[in-house]
């Protein structure tokens, strides 16, 4: 019974050994590929406020400020889909009082973050100027927070970068072989991963209303969107 149960030991042992020899005949390499396209979409990031001094009036100056917003948005045709609501705050608002030395409720504060989709990039520039409304107020206004570009056809070049990715792997590793003086046999493991940039324009502040009804209209840069693919690769050799 010993015999046998060391027998089954000293076998294991030796196809382990062999799994690691498999295992460190390898070249392991990675391959990249990017790829430029211009984006078809600019994702907005908006934020409608209102401050008063009760909850009320707050609730109310917000909901005038976004019928204001969605007419810009009837006016561009962006389609219910392409507007989501990301955030609603209703929050009392506070300032120290010294004489008190404690806080003192001054009113309350509506905030209500949207992400906005507009599916014709050359519009951007006048959208944003149509959020801004031209009356004189401190109690409301639209902010806009952020804005990045995209495309629905990111995920057919992020495809057609990934073989160009593992192409280039593969290249790698022949060469590598190659001078090593050993041949490359197969795949062992593959694994990729993705991602994209694009330029983050700059423009006003929208936190500010516009000085005058003749400013000069804002202009973005969409420029073009870069689609990275990464792969690691594993080749067994010989």
């Amino acid at each position: 019974m010993t015999k046998i149960f060391a027998a089954s030991l000293l076998s294991i042992a030796l196809m382990a050994g062999v799994a690691h020899a498999a295992e460190d005949r390898l070249i392991i390499v990675n391959g990249v590929a990017e790829k430029g396209l211009d984006p078809n979409m600019v994702n907005l990031g908006i934020e409608v406020w209102s401050k008063a001094s009760t909850a009320k009036q707050a609730q109310q100056l917000a909901a005038n400020q976004y019928k204001h917003i969605k007419k810009t948005f009837d006016e561009y045709k962006i389609k219910k889909e392409d507007i989501q609501t990301d955030n609603y705050s209703l929050n009392p608002e506070y300032e120290y009082d010294q004489k008190l030395r404690q806080n003192k409720m001054t009113g309350f504060r509506v905030s209500q973050s949207l992400t906005v989709t507009l599916r014709k990039v050359e519009d951007a520039g006048n959208f944003l100027d149509s959020l801004v409304t031209e009356k004189k107020s401190m109690d409301s206004g639209t902010n806009v927070n952020s804005i990045s570009w995209d495309s629905d056809k990111r995920s057919q070049v992020e495809t057609a970068a990934l073989g160009d990715a593992v192409r280039a792997a593969k290249m790698k590793a022949e060469e590598i072989a190659k001078a090593a003086g050993v041949k490359v046999k197969g795949v062992s493991k593959i694994s990729h991963s993705t991602g994209h940039v694009g330029p983050q324009p700059v423009f006003r502040n929208y936190a500010m209303k516009m000085e005058a009804a003749d400013s000069a209209p804002t202009e973005v840069s969409a420029g073009q969107i870069k689609v990275r693919v990464e792969v690691t690769a594993e080749y067994e050799i010989n």
